[in-house]
């Protein structure tokens, strides 16, 4: 059974643990300062709008990164493979007394995009929000780069790395029309459910 506390009870290390449940890539935040470049491992990304193209990114306050958060900043997010596990210990902060893994950047238009990784999107950053104790940036999406097959991507759940399992062959999939693909169809209202009497049970 299912339990419920309080939003003011809630247990830091039980909500990190509750939202680790939650299945996500993981990216590489990468931008060129007067000191060289930047780069830090994030896995709170979401796209926002198709139209205008917005993604988010959430920065801790105590990041590097968060230094050079301004308006018109341009950065990269990257989007690591599973081959890039070490790449994103590396920029998490987590290699400690051990030789920096084997990684380059190469400039894109003023954002640095590294290479080898699944894709990438560049961004000018358009908002920073109070998120607790993260700052919500919004940036919106000027370029978009595309990596080669194999496209197998770096996955963290529950508090580690994982990989996806392989996948069983199909026919090739059709490529996406101009109306993409969604999620959802429609709202769904309970009103329109049918009875309960109406509903049909699972077959054994």
């Amino acid at each position: 059974m299912s339990s419920a506390a309080p939003a003011e009870n809630v247990d830091p290390l039980a909500f990190r643990r509750t939202m680790g449940l939650f299945a996500t890539g993981v990216t590489v935040l990468a931008t060129d300062t007067p000191k060289g470049i930047v780069a830090m491992t994030a896995n709170a990304i979401s796209s926002v709008s198709l139209v205008p193209p917005l993604v988010l990114a959430c920065v801790d306050h105590q990041a590097r990164f968060a230094a050079y958060l301004a308006d018109g900043l341009s950065y990269t997010i990257n989007f690591l493979r599973d081959d890039q596990e070490v790449l994103s210990r590396y920029f998490a902060g987590g290699w400690r007394d051990l030789p920096a893994p084997e990684f380059r950047f190469e400039p894109w238009s003023g954002a640095p995009r590294l290479v080898g990784a699944l894709g990438a999107v560049r961004c000018e950053m358009r908002r920073v929000s109070e998120g607790g104790d993260h700052w919500i940036v919004v940036g919106r999406v000027v370029a978009l780069h595309e990596g080669v097959a194999p496209w197998n991507p770096l996955l963290f759940y529950a508090g580690r790395y994982r990989r996806l399992a392989p996948a069983t062959p199909t026919a090739p999939p059709e490529r996406w029309g101009s109306d993409g693909v969604a999620l959802y169809h429609d709202t769904w209202d309970a009103q329109e459910q049918p009875p309960v009497s109406e509903t049909r049970e699972p077959p054994e």
